[in-house]
């Protein structure tokens, strides 16, 4: 529920941090060299949208043991963009990383956590439910 409320603000921000990442100026002055932070504001903005997808896929397969490796795949995507934008992002990576790294690695966790403990892909209930489908 709060990667869902933080992802709409972190989308907002990364589409506002955008016109300053596209004028890169060194001493003053404009320079000709290629922008890469403005195009990793923009995928950093497409991750919080994927986040929002992870999010709701969070919610709703909440009570289905059987489909929670599904979330651990998206919230491992999700990582793995968030990490390689790092070097595109530059300094702006210290603005729109943090929320992002806070609320995946812990839902990493706890549906690791979940997994093994309460059964998941093959074990218990779950195990059973996903053979008859």
């Amino acid at each position: 529920m709060l990667m869902l409320l933080c992802a709409l603000p972190m989308l907002l921000l990364c589409f506002s941090m955008m016109g300053s990442a596209q004028t890169n100026y060194h001493d003053g002055v404009a320079s000709p060299e290629p922008i890469y932070a403005a195009f990793g504001c923009l995928a950093m903005a497409i991750v919080y949208v994927f986040s929002m997808v992870t999010a709701i896929a969070g919610l709703s397969f909440a009570g289905k043991p059987h489909r929670w490796n599904w979330c651990r795949a998206l919230a491992y995507m999700q990582l793995g963009a968030g990490l390689l934008l790092i070097f595109p992002l530059e300094y702006y990576a210290l603005l729109t990383l943090p929320p992002l790294l806070l609320l995946t690695i812990p839902l990493l966790c706890c549906v690791g956590w979940r997994n093994k403990w309460k059964g998941g892909r093959g074990n218990g209930e779950a195990g059973k439910e996903e053979k008859e489908q």
